[in-house]
């Protein structure tokens, strides 16, 4: 009798589990890798746009004589609209008028909030209550524009895109709860700094006395992929000028 040997069904099926566990494994992997070379990229890019955005800032600050305007925190009850953030006046004295023999410029950034309150994966954007998909842009202009004593906002010149919206208030205030974003703040001035709401001479002189020389500004981006990808930045600008033009 011919012995010849061969796999049995226990042996072929044992096979087969192995390999499709290993199967299995490998995919996993590769999913898993190629979602960590996503995000990488997605993180490179939101670094990338935001270097590039503080670059500009930086470079106006630098070049502003005084300051006009300062947001602060935007609270809870933000809608969808332009709200401005910083105001900055080039060549401007510290009353905010025009310094002989120079054209004055003025840049002002507004801040328009998104929409995106879900990733893509239907989860929500948190902290409760933010927003995804935020944009803030930036105007320069040689006329000084302002609607009710608030600098005055449009949507021409993009800034920096995917800003995340987060309630919040000042943190020196006591009623502060989360961190807040976009956050433009003066060091050493509690709430909104607005060169309008001071009409009479002691009033200007009062703001001048308590404006510090210090800009702090926080922001945050994000995608809300799945998962999350985001970036967070905490810049320090000091005014050349301390906020007061120098004759």
């Amino acid at each position: 009798m011919n012995n010849k040997k061969g796999f049995t069904l226990t042996e072929i099926l044992l096979a087969v589990m192995i390999v499709g566990i290993i199967g299995v494994a490998l995919a996993a992997l590769t999913t898993a890798a190629s979602r960590e070379s996503g995000v990488g990229r997605s993180k490179v890019l939101l670094r990338n746009n935001l270097s590039i955005a503080l670059r500009v800032l930086r470079r106006d600050v630098q070049q502003s004589t005084r300051v006009l305007y300062v947001r602060g925190g935007l609270g809870s009850s933000l809608g969808t609209s332009a709200v401005p953030l910083l105001m900055l006046g080039k060549n401007v004295d510290q009353d905010g008028n025009t310094i002989e023999g120079l054209t004055a410029s003025y840049v002002t950034y507004c801040f328009v909030r998104g929409a995106k309150a879900t990733t893509s994966s239907g989860a929500t954007v948190l902290p409760s209550g933010s927003y995804d998909g935020g944009i803030i842009y930036r105007i320069e202009s040689n006329t000084e524009s302002w609607t009710d004593n608030v600098p005055s906002c449009s949507t021409s010149d993009q800034w920096l895109n995917n800003v995340k919206y987060i309630q919040g208030v000042d943190p020196e205030s006591s009623s502060a709860t989360e961190y807040p974003s976009p956050y433009f703040h003066v060091k050493g001035f509690s709430g909104t700094y607005n060169v309008k709401s001071a009409t009479s001479s002691e009033d200007k002189e009062a703001l001048r006395l308590n404006l510090g020389s210090v800009l702090e500004v926080n922001l945050v981006t994000e995608l809300p992929s799945n998962p999350v990808v985001n970036d967070v930045t905490e810049e320090i600008f000091l005014l050349p000028n301390g906020f007061q033009f120098q004759k």
